[in-house]
């Protein structure tokens, strides 16, 4: 018995790995954002949202942050030993346990000790970088000195906030006298390669090597880099010594 060929083929399709696309399921949640439980309703259970996949409204989000910061300061904690149980008991009257354990993860590391309690390292970039965006987000430019002196003051004291962290979240103005600081949030921009590369040139027609790569870094393929990137969709330039790019 003999198999039949019914024809030939010279081409294939070959699986590749892609960046996933979550714009549209964030979309959705935030339709509905979880901002706390109801006034009336919430006497130290569980939260409403169990069996619910929920996002955080922002604003909610920093105020379970500034529950768990202000414990650590009362309590003379060490950023880097901060207790769950602890939290759960003493916060537990005013949020959901679930919100601030999400939130204790969120911005911070878990781990256990010897004894096996869980402790939290809170993360000193992401908290700073969380307070900036709560600065930034109903302004439309800040003067970049007072916004730092602003900003310091308003971390957890111990913390100290730095420009770098703000990679991706804020966009500097060096160009302008006095120097400004505005939001960007790189999630906030086009999913699509080339859409996301007008936007940004959009707002800016040259840009600083430095400037532009928190906002391509997602974009780039597997072993792919930002000069490659740039390299394909902008034309390279060099301002006063400092490496650019433009359309």
């Amino acid at each position: 018995m003999h198999a039949q060929i019914w024809g030939f083929s010279n081409c294939y399709w070959e699986l590749r790995r892609q960046r996933p696309r979550l714009k549209k399921l964030k979309k959705l949640l935030m339709e509905n954002p979880y901002d706390g439980p109801a006034v009336g309703s919430y006497a130290g259970g569980g939260a409403g949202t169990e069996g619910f996949w929920r996002i955080l409204d922002f604003d909610y989000e920093m105020k379970l942050l500034g529950h768990v910061t202000q414990l650590v300061d009362s309590e003379s904690w060490s950023f880097s030993r901060v207790p769950l149980s602890a939290c759960l008991e003493e916060l537990g009257s005013f949020e959901p346990k679930a919100m601030i354990e999400h939130c204790l993860n969120c911005y911070g590391r878990r781990y256990s000790i010897e004894d096996g309690q869980v402790m939290h390292a809170l993360d000193e970039d992401k908290v700073c970088r969380a307070t900036a965006q709560l600065l930034l987000q109903n302004a439309v430019k800040f003067n970049l000195s007072e916004f730092q002196e602003v900003w310091q003051q308003s971390v957890p004291e111990g913390m100290s906030a730095r420009l770098d962290q703000l990679r991706g979240l804020a966009l500097l103005d060096r160009s302008t006298k006095p120097e400004t600081i505005s939001l960007l949030r790189e999630e906030d921009l086009p999913e699509d390669t080339l859409e996301r590369f007008n936007s940004l040139f959009s707002l800016r027609e040259k840009w600083m090597q430095d400037d532009i790569e928190p906002y391509i870094q997602d974009l780039c393929g597997e072993k792919q880099t930002t000069g490659a990137l740039l390299t394909k969709h902008a034309r390279s330039s060099v301002q006063s010594g400092f490496k650019g790019v433009m359309t």
